[in-house]
């Protein structure tokens, strides 16, 4: 089923970061079992399953503007449990105070007006929650498909500059942290998060990453398969591999917190 796909793909490509940095992520947040659970942008669900495996919440809700992801995250049995809604993060579909805890992972990139985004999940945190979001560190250039894009670089740069177009906006943690002091949460915190991705072999690091429907792989669909061929082919130099053939390196979210 396609809504299933939608669930596998992003798994495929995502969902070996994404597990890892949700884990790191809760557990810097430090919060108590037993509470209620907001996810916003939770695309097909993977830091709401973490926090349903972890954390013995009261209730798990995620809420996304994407209907197919929503379709998605309510079809996948791991997914078992958690409510799931279709909702603008800048215009919640909540009521004031409902949450205990209003979360959200790789998503503020995306939204066009941040400060409201923050504003809007304040608003349905209870006053004392926890507010709390994190993304990748672009900025530092320690985000995961730095690789792929420094390969495009060199062997087609004419295109490089295509990933303006296509490739996924950048989050300035300094200026998120400035819109949730903006939005009125109290006790702002920052945090660096640090993983080892690892990868069996170039296959397994090239197939999730190019068949997909994030940047790379909208990206990658504009390249003539002598194009894909080159960035294969430096790939093949420029990953750290090991001497069994398989690829680790660090990669780094970036994390902000504070109270409603």
């Amino acid at each position: 089923m396609p809504e299933n796909n939608t669930y596998t793909e992003y798994d495929n490509f995502m969902g070996r970061w994404s597990r890892q940095v949700a884990t790191q992520f809760l557990d810097w947040l430090n919060a108590r079992q037993g509470l209620n659970w907001l996810d916003v942008g939770c695309g097909v669900g993977m830091l709401a399953q973490s926090v349903a495996k972890d954390y013995a919440p009261s209730s798990v809700t995620g809420a996304d503007p994407l209907e197919k992801s929503i379709i998605a995250a309510k079809q996948h049995p791991n997914n078992i449990g958690i409510q799931f809604k279709i909702g603008d993060a800048q215009e919640l579909p909540f009521k004031d105070t409902q949450f205990d805890v209003v979360v959200s992972g790789l998503m503020i990139k995306f939204v066009p007006d941040k400060t409201k985004a923050i504003e809007e999940m304040k608003r349905v945190t209870r006053p004392g929650g926890i507010v709390a979001l994190y993304d990748w560190d672009i900025d530092s250039n320690m985000n995961t498909t730095r690789h792929f894009w420094e390969a495009v670089a060199d062997v087609i740069p004419d295109h490089s500059e295509d990933r303006a177009t296509t490739g996924a906006p950048k989050t300035e943690i300094d200026s998120i942290a400035k819109s949730f002091d903006v939005a009125g949460v109290e006790e702002i915190q920052q945090n660096t998060i640090s993983f080892t991705t690892r990868f069996r072999d170039l296959d397994d690091y090239w197939v999730p990453i190019t068949r997909n429907s994030q940047n790379v792989g909208r990206f990658y669909k504009t390249l003539t398969a002598e194009q894909r061929d080159a960035v294969h082919q430096r790939l093949e130099y420029t990953l750290p591999f090991a001497s069994d053939g398989s690829i680790s390196f660090e990669s780094r979210a970036v994390a902000v917190k504070g109270i409603a």
